[in-house]
């Protein structure tokens, strides 16, 4: 693991010259060891397992992909954490799902199936902070959807 880590420290440093850099590299490595506890305890799982499962799914810049945004903390009332990919689709099976965009009801939670909205969750401003962050501890990834319509009426 902490041979991981200096690597993405040196990634850090190459990112910006000078003492730029080296505070990117110190930013990121504070970063990496608080969301590696973090996501530790409550998944029961080692730190390194962790670490290396992100780097397979990462597929671009360290400083980009290591942020909050990406790695949210699992106990957030907008976090669902599941232990499969199979248990998220099978909660997810017959919901409603809230556009952040048109406000419309869709079938699909990542994609807007209304009728002159195209709004994916996926995309650069994702849900808009309306939706929710599935995670599957079994594949150690996750990924943002809209939020169920009954979370959004219950507010």
């Amino acid at each position: 693991m902490e041979k991981i880590i200096e690597k993405l420290k040196d990634e850090a440093r190459r990112s910006w010259r000078g003492p730029k850099g080296e505070d990117r590299a110190k930013d990121l490595e504070k970063y990496l060891r608080i969301k590696l506890e973090e996501y530790s305890s409550a998944l029961d799982t080692s730190q390194e397992e962790i670490l290396e499962r992100w780097e397979e799914l990462r597929s671009y810049s360290a400083i980009n992909y290591y942020q909050e945004a990406n790695q949210p903390k699992l106990d957030s009332d907008k976090v669902k954490v599941f232990e499969t990919k199979t248990d998220i689709l099978m909660w997810a099976a017959g919901k409603k799902f809230s556009c952040p965009k048109c406000s419309g009801h869709s079938n699909n939670p990542i994609k807007c199936d209304r009728p002159n909205c195209d709004w994916k969750a996926h995309g650069l401003f994702k849900t808009l902070g309306e939706g929710i962050y599935v995670f599957s501890k079994a594949e150690m990834a996750g990924q943002d959807i809209f939020a169920p319509v009954e979370s959004v009426s219950a507010k």
